[in-house]
């Protein structure tokens, strides 16, 4: 450092800079989102009741119980050596075949969070109950994924 400027005349611009950045990084969010339709699991009576509800998602899986707990697993990917904050959630509609026109009953609810760093691929899984999904279980027939990042994320 050169003696004719103060150490606190380097440091504030660099101070800054990285505040704006670490600032400008946190406001992002971005969301991945992806449908699958429902896949009754059913038990083996005369009359087929499904004791359970899949979703294939192609990078994941989720279940859905009458009473309305439910399982989410996701394998999810970050690009970039900088962070991100990464939460993997799930919502449950009634719709048509192939998840279209669908009316969600649910907000997306949020099951997992992991910083991931490095172009790191972690395996994310999580669940919560959601009660008010049971007087509509044998309705629904779709579900979202959704994959939200905060930081860095590409």
């Amino acid at each position: 450092m050169r003696p004719d400027r103060p150490f606190a005349a380097v440091i504030a611009p660099l101070a800054a800079l990285l505040l704006c950045a670490a600032t400008e990084s946190a406001a992002q969010t971005t969301y991945d989102r992806s449908s699958a339709p429902a896949q009754a699991v059913g038990s083996a009576s005369v009359v087929l009741k499904p004791n359970q509800l899949d979703f294939d998602f192609g990078g994941g899986k989720a279940t859905l119980s009458p009473k309305g707990e439910w399982t989410i697993e996701a394998s999810v990917t970050h690009r970039g050596l900088l962070c991100g904050e990464y939460s993997v959630g799930l919502r449950f509609g009634i719709g048509r075949p192939g998840c279209s026109n669908v009316a969600w009953l649910t907000d997306v609810s949020y099951a997992t969070a992991q910083r991931q760093c490095n172009n790191a691929r972690l395996y994310h899984s999580g669940g919560d109950v959601q009660p008010e999904l049971a007087a509509s279980f044998a309705q629904i027939s779709c579900a979202e994924r959704v994959i939200r990042c905060t930081g860095v994320c590409k």
